[in-house]
């Protein structure tokens, strides 16, 4: 090695090595501060459930004691032996409590019950004391309380809940308490005295509950302490007040350490790979100004491909969230505003599923192209994966960020002109404005707050914008649990069939509709329009739809002559194997295919395409007879009629509802029903809620109906009840 050598690469060995030293003392620092990050989320995450808890165990009080028989049998005239019944055991059975306390409006013990028995005088007093200071906090919030003065005249609710919950310390255990007023619902009963009676519920933090508490939240090592626990080293805690705001007891668990795990598992690879550099830059150090040029091209064109997307050239994630970060900075030192906007498109997992892979891929690169015509040279356009993109624009205020929004939003409405043929698509876009008062917020957060407003775009319609606000956080995760629960339900009967029955023109019943139904455990019945959305949105739907027709197929066997319909979405019959999926029902439940009626929209018609037919066909091969639903609504096309075998039209209940005011609607109904006859085609009109709607459907020729006039969708049972009787149903409402 000559002396010029030398002089050149001592020194560049020396800040090899510094280099080295300093990324080594970043891996550990960065650990470090991954393991107090996942000790704060963690810490942060626990004291939310223990709040969740309790505004449980608050909720599940409401029942018994905002009513008017409680107020009747525990305040007016004490019944011993119903406030046992209905109030301390239904309290500890159903809603999980250990024990229970009623206190008079003088806080004087009326019942104390742990489990099935009773409470010893000396227990039960021991409860009273203890629960003092709960009672106390409830009394005051008593004070401020309206009192109600009898029954309102639109029968609506005299009164709201009053409650409030604590920590409490009874000898060596710890409870969870809740104290709420016994009040009047609707009024029938009134309180006597000046104060409310007082249900106090408490729940064991034994070890049962704790164990089930980690379950729940996946945590490791729990443990309460009886008081205000000093800090253990590698633990995290949240301390339990009671009712006067001390640490009453201190809840203990082993918080997770990525940032540790992370360095066990990145470190020896690191280390090799620095050492696989230096000796790399030790071979290429001796090379000549040509081997340096060739490497400095090369790392040029490494970078290009690290920090842009392949498939359509934009920058790519990386690089969003570095000219992210620049943005944010720049506020803290010019001032202004910048957005951040997401962009999602909408139902891109349909175009894959129909058309390929191959499409999907030309028209992310078509959207590319639109997206970065719509945007200034300043702005970034970026894809994020997916049918995700994401667009930086640094010094805009918010008139210009709506107007960004609006090109976006148009750039991606219409039809798009692939190898595959024309494709329709639309797009959502959620925008996040930030300040200079907001630079603090940083890129992740930013990027955040626009995904959160993209949900909510979504969820109003989608092929629209929307800008986040601080009331969408809740909405998202009310959403994201509401998603978690619907896979669960799927799986363990939460979600179930209803079947609305559908009758002749004598009110014989000659069929019935599956409908799906979910009935939440917290939130009570859940709308379709509802839960149908959010399975589609969370890709659930495709089982979903197995479901209902696996439930459907296999009542269909409990009632021979009566035809079972079925509702085929337009993304089913889009499924090249849709027709071997129905087989395998089929066969699965034994059920017969004549005796089913698949309804499909007329969206699922739409194209018109080989798929479609290739289904209908091999579904009548099977047997199945075909319905148009909601017919009149979409894309109706005497066409489609002639050329599908249908062999029913459903009258959309759009057209049912105005029957009988409105002179048109009529005329309308009427042309529908001479064009099924005129194509020998079958005709029911849904949504029939009157005798006015059902005559006038009798005299214009509509032979079946369903609605509510008849009867609601009713569980399967129901129906077995109805055919026994003879089959037919008795009318609801004579209006």
């Amino acid at each position: 090695m000559t002396r010029l050598e030398k002089k050149i690469a001592m020194p560049m060995a020396a800040i090899t090595l510094a280099a080295v030293a300093l990324l080594l003392c970043m891996v550990f620092i960065i650990a470090e501060r991954v393991d107090k990050g996942a000790l704060t989320h963690d810490e942060a995450l626990v004291a939310s459930g223990l709040r969740v808890k309790v505004v449980d165990m608050e909720r599940s009080l409401v029942p018994q004691t905002l009513w008017d028989e409680a107020v009747r049998h525990v305040d007016n005239r004490y019944d011993p032996t119903w406030v046992r019944a209905n109030i301390a055991t239904f309290l500890i059975d159903q809603a999980g409590f250990d024990e229970i306390v009623v206190l008079d409006d003088a806080d004087q013990l009326l019942l104390a019950q742990a489990g099935q028995n009773s409470l010893a005088p000396a227990e039960a007093q021991a409860r009273v004391e203890a629960f003092a200071p709960v009672v106390a906090r409830l009394r005051r919030l008593e004070r401020n309380a309206p009192r109600p003065a009898g029954r309102k005249a639109d029968d609506k609710l005299v009164s709201t809940a009053v409650s409030a919950s604590a920590t409490t310390r009874l000898g060596d255990d710890i409870y969870m308490t809740t104290a709420a007023l016994v009040q009047p619902d609707f009024g029938t009963a009134l309180i006597k005295g000046a104060r409310a009676p007082v249900v106090v519920a408490a729940t064991r933090m034994d070890a049962p509950f704790l164990s089930g508490f980690a379950s729940q939240f996946l945590l490791t090592g729990v443990h309460l302490h009886r008081a205000d626990a000093e800090r253990e080293k590698g633990f995290a805690h949240v301390p339990l007040r009671g009712a006067d705001g001390a640490v009453v007891a201190t809840l203990g668990w082993s918080p997770p350490h990525p940032g540790g795990q992370l360095l066990r598992k990145t470190l020896p690879p690191l280390l090799l790979v620095l050492f696989a550099l230096a000796a790399l830059f030790v071979v290429l150090a001796r090379r000549g100004r040509q081997a340096a040029e060739n490497l400095v091209a090369s790392e040029a064109r490494a970078k290009h491909m690290a920090l842009h997307d392949a498939l359509t050239g934009l920058p790519n994630r990386s690089l969003f969230e570095e000219r992210l970060h620049q943005a944010i900075d720049g506020l803290s030192r010019h001032g202004g505003q910048m957005a951040v906007l997401a962009i999602d498109l909408d139902r891109f997992k349909a175009v894959n599923d129909t058309y390929g892979h191959a499409a999907g891929d030309e028209l992310i690169r078509a959207v590319a192209c639109r997206l970065t015509s719509v945007c200034r040279t300043n702005e970034t356009v970026a894809r994020l994966g997916g049918d995700e993109f994401g667009v930086v624009a640094a010094q805009i205020d918010g008139r210009g960020a709506v107007a960004l929004a609006e090109r976006l939003v148009e750039a991606l409405s219409g039809s798009l002109e692939l190898s595959c043929g024309g494709i329709f698509v639309s797009g959502s876009v959620g925008v996040a404005l930030i300040g200079a008062d907001e630079a603090h917020v940083g890129s992740v957060e930013a990027a955040r707050r626009a995904d959160v407003a993209l949900y909510r775009a979504k969820d109003e319609g989608r092929g629209r914008y929307c800008f986040f606000e601080a009331d969408m956080d809740a909405a998202l995760r009310v959403r994201r649990g509401l998603e978690t629960d619907l896979r669960q339900a799927m799986q363990d009967g939460g979600v179930w069939l209803a079947y609305q029955p559908q009758v002749d023109a004598v009110g014989k019943i000659v069929g019935v509709e599956a409908l799906a139904r979910w009935t939440h455990p917290t939130r009570g019945a859940i709308s379709p329009a509802a839960f149908v959305p959010l399975a589609e949105d969370c890709g659930l739907i495709d089982e979903l739809g197995r479901l209902v027709m696996r439930r459907a197929f296999a009542d269909s066997l409990r009632w021979k002559g009566l035809k079972v319909a079925v509702n085929v979405s337009a993304l089913q019959m889009k499924q090249a194997d849709f027709p071997r999926q129905v087989a395998d029902l089929l066969e699965e439940t034994g059920a017969r295919a004549q005796g089913i009626e698949l309804e499909i929209t007329e969206g699922a018609l739409l194209g018109d395409d080989e798929t479609t037919h290739d289904a209908i066909e091999r579904l009548r091969e099977m047997g199945f007879s075909l319905a148009l639903d909601d017919f009149g609504t979409g894309y109706s096309s005497l066409s489609y009629l002639r050329r599908y075998p249908i062999d029913k039209i459903k009258i959309d209940r759009s057209f049912i509802t105005p029957l009988g005011e409105d002179k048109e609607a009529g005329a309308v109904v009427h042309a529908i029903v001479r064009l099924a006859k005129a194509l020998h085609l079958s005709v029911i009109a849904e949504g029939v809620e009157t005798n006015v709607q059902r005559e006038q459907l009798k005299e214009i020729g509509c032979g079946q109906a369903q609605g509510f006039l008849f009867s609601a969708a009713v569980p399967a049972d129901a129906i077995d009840a109805l055919v026994a009787d003879g089959g037919r149903v008795k009318l609801t409402t004579s209006a």
